[in-house]
């Protein structure tokens, strides 16, 4: 188990193949992966994929996860509506980096639609899971709690 993490990963049809593929690839790297699903390239929607990797954070089973759809920006969003969960969108390295290193996050989306293929989208997964949290951020983590509570 590289890393030590347990990663889920979850995506709605429109990126249901780049899924496959990725978790094929992180299981190369040797990373302890699951498939959290999404019914097959037929059914699914992001947000029955957010659901299953959103309650396995919350669960502690996985410590972290991955989200696909096809721009990721709905994956984000539903998956954000779960207490605990910190999800973040990106596209490139320096996000995939920002994501981790100044916001803690614990979810990682991406659009199947927006990256070029899965072997870049595996080298931002990457970067995303090598790259510790600063801690640097504290007034950012706050504003995280402030977002994370029910209004």
């Amino acid at each position: 188990m590289r890393l030590g993490y347990k990663i889920i990963v979850g995506a709605d049809i429109a990126s249901h193949d780049i899924k496959e593929e990725i978790i094929t690839l992180l299981k190369e790297k040797g990373y302890d992966v699951a498939n959290a699903g999404t019914s097959g390239p037929e059914h699914g929607d992001f947000t029955d994929a957010a659901e299953v990797v959103a309650k396995g954070i919350q669960s502690g089973e996985y410590q972290k996860g991955i989200l696909l759809c096809g721009s990721g920006i709905g994956a984000a969003m539903a998956a954000n509506k779960f207490k605990g969960v910190r999800a973040g969108l990106a596209y490139d390295l320096e996000r995939a980096v920002l994501m981790a290193a100044d916001n803690n996050t614990n979810v990682f989306c991406t659009g199947g639609w927006l990256v070029p293929n899965a072997a870049y989208a595996v080298k931002m997964m990457e970067a995303w899971l090598l790259v510790k949290y600063t801690g640097r951020d504290v007034e950012g983590m706050k504003r995280a709690e402030i977002i994370e509570r029910e209004w």
